[in-house]
């Protein structure tokens, strides 16, 4: 008798094989059946872990955004305000165009932000979180001396801002190295704020 894999397991594997239907066919025409098909479960065991597509969606994005908080636990180790900041941009910008189908899939899910009401409930919340966190580095750098008083919450909007919108930019254009993005990152939002 084979064993039963863990619910956990399961949730995982319909999740994988969604993010690479999703990416296929679109969202558009993907179906509960392709995605059960590809997850190698039946329709039926599907619905038993999810009610509709666009909860398996919003699961994906889930399961992408964590390797995120991660990065963010490495960069809360650093020494310095200063460090953990460029450590989460580095390897943040790592992350993604070392994952080109995880960032396929983000582009994807954000084309859909606007017709899926759960979805961009998920993702404003994800973007609050991260001005948060990015708001409260720089307050922390700003009360531990590292960094000139500013207005924190526009350095946060901003290098988050900056840091989505450069993915693209690298994506398309060669000339942009990691190594020299990440000077202009620190010049930018480091450099001109250090005491």
């Amino acid at each position: 008798m084979v064993p039963r894999k863990s619910r956990e397991k399961r949730i995982n594997e319909i999740t994988e094989a969604a993010i690479d239907v999703f990416l296929k066919n679109g969202y558009e025409n993907t179906t509960m059946e392709a995605i059960a098909r590809k997850a190698g479960i039946s329709k039926g065991g599907l619905y038993h872990y999810f009610p509709s597509k666009d909860t398996i969606l919003i699961q994906a994005n889930e399961k992408i955004s964590s390797k995120v908080e991660k990065i963010i636990d490495t960069a809360l180790e650093s020494s310095s305000v200063k460090k953990g900041i460029l450590c989460y941009i580095e390897n943040y910008l790592r992350y993604w165009m070392g994952h080109p189908r995880e960032t396929s899939f983000l582009f994807l899910s954000m084309s859909k932000l606007l017709e899926n009401p759960d979805l961009l409930k998920y993702y404003k919340q994800y973007t609050a979180d991260y001005i948060i966190f990015f708001e409260d580095a720089f307050n922390m750098g700003i009360k531990m001396g590292e960094f000139k008083p500013h207005n924190s919450k526009i350095s946060a909007v901003t290098l988050m801002a900056a840091l989505d919108g450069v993915l693209g930019y690298m994506f398309f254009d060669e000339d942009l190295v990691l190594e020299e993005v990440m000077q202009y990152f620190e010049e930018k939002f480091i450099k001109s704020i250090e005491i």
